[in-house]
């Protein structure tokens, strides 16, 4: 199962300074990997994984990705919307917690992961968190109702009985320049939310590279073949 949690996706404008439009969004593919025999053959690869295009709040529009964003009750204890279901009646709007886990792991440095962190920290702001609840906390009550749709998906697909006694395995993506430190928050926020099983964090690099290499059509990368990925998301 991949799980793809930075990818590009509806726009939305950030409700604080500065005011720029940023593209946000998730995706998500359900592989079943038990029936993929040769990691060459993109029709037999192809045939075996399902990208999710139906989401809560999206009606009958059948769409990649759904918007990284949620909604919250008055007191902030309770999610009332997520994704797509979020609209413009709902106040407590949330987006952009995914970039708050990231840290970089030495602040001091001039390093390419100091200045991306710089360039976030003033873009999105603490500010930008509901009040009591911290990055892992947000990430983990968006990642939930994804979650327990996912098991819905699963379920209503090959029965629960049959997936009972699967073993499930889950991919996340996260960008190249995150710490360990980030990382592991992000593995805390995905416990958190229910991904119980196994956990993989993926670099998008990686991942694109992967699905350029199998079942992309665009190109044909073979063993030894170079190539320069660019990846402009922002959670």
């Amino acid at each position: 199962m991949l799980f793809a949690n930075h990818a590009q996706g509806p726009r939305s404008r950030v409700p604080f300074d500065p005011p720029f439009e940023y593209a946000h969004g998730l995706g998500c593919a359900i592989a079943n990997s038990s029936k993929i025999r040769n990691v060459s053959d993109k029709a037999s690869i192809t045939e075996h994984i399902e990208v999710l295009k139906r989401w809560p709040g999206a009606g009958n529009q059948a769409v990649e990705k759904t918007p990284s964003v949620l909604a919250y009750d008055n007191e902030f204890t309770r999610v009332i919307a997520w994704g797509s279901s979020v609209g413009d009646q709902h106040k407590n709007q949330f987006a952009h917690f995914k970039l708050l886990l990231h840290r970089p792991a030495n602040r001091d440095s001039q390093s390419v992961d100091d200045l991306a962190w710089k360039l976030q920290a003033t873009s999105i702001r603490s500010s930008s968190l509901p009040r009591g609840k911290t990055a892992v906390d947000v990430t983990a009550d968006y990642l939930r109702p994804l979650y327990q749709y996912i098991q819905q998906i699963l379920a209503n697909t090959y029965g629960e009985k049959f997936l009972a006694s699967q073993t499930l395995s889950y991919v996340i993506t996260v960008p190249a320049l995150w710490s360990d430190r980030s990382k592991a928050l992000t593995q805390r926020a995905a416990s958190e939310a229910g991904f119980n099983g196994k956990v993989m964090l993926v670099t998008e690099p990686e991942a694109a590279a992967l699905y350029c290499a199998t079942i992309c059509d665009e190109v044909d990368l073979r063993v030894g073949s170079k190539f320069l990925g660019i990846l402009g998301a922002l959670g």
